[in-house]
């Protein structure tokens, strides 16, 4: 066990399992994806580092009592449980049914716990190495779901998660837009560059 983590379980803060503040489910195992369908499909490749591409998710065709169980909602906590990287995402309502891929786990806060705060947690250096303590795979990573239900993580009040993700999404945002610029302004250097070589 890591130093951290036996730091962090040693102290006295108010803790509280995943398992008591949310409901929790594997995605549902799909073939044939494409870009038809009534119901889209977060993959792997389509969690971020930053949040999900919901513009690019593949979609089946499925009789919605099929899907019924599996279908996301607004705040659930998609974790990477099966693949090369850890990674954790919220999923923000869309117009579209949609479900998550058999490789990832989902989390549905049923307490006063944000979805979000448990991805800032679950993101931070504490959070991706107990993450890492529910790793059963050898090359490969594999998660296991019992595990990760069973991460303590600081109770905080409402008020103070709200002010962290605040916090939190104003940076991205910032953070984002000042890509958006960068990328532009390094577009048109190269453009510039290009015009003046012959």
């Amino acid at each position: 066990m890591s130093e951290l983590i036996e730091k962090y379980e040693a102290n006295p803060i108010a803790k509280v399992s995943l398992s008591d503040v949310t409901e929790h489910f594997k995605g549902k195992a799909v073939s044939k994806l494409g870009d038809t369908g009534n119901v889209s499909v977060v993959n792997l490749s389509d969690m971020t580092e930053t949040d999900i591409d919901y513009d690019h998710l593949k979609k089946i065709d499925a009789e919605q009592d099929s899907v019924s169980r599996y279908l996301l909602e607004d705040g659930d906590v998609l974790i990477a449980s099966k693949g090369t990287v850890k990674k954790v995402a919220v999923f923000h309502e869309q117009d579209r049914a949609t479900i998550a891929s058999a490789n990832i786990t989902v989390l549905r806060p049923t307490a006063d716990i944000s979805g979000t705060y448990i991805k800032l947690f679950l993101e931070s250096e504490l959070g991706q190495e107990l993450l890492e303590t529910t790793n059963t795979g050898k090359n490969v990573m594999n998660l296991n779901t019992k595990k990760i239900v069973s991460i303590q993580i600081p109770k905080l009040q409402p008020l103070k998660q709200a002010f962290l993700i605040q916090r939190y999404e104003q940076g991205l945002k910032d953070y984002k837009r000042k890509i958006t610029r960068a990328n532009q302004e390094w577009q048109h250097i190269r453009d510039d560059v290009a015009k003046n070589l012959f």
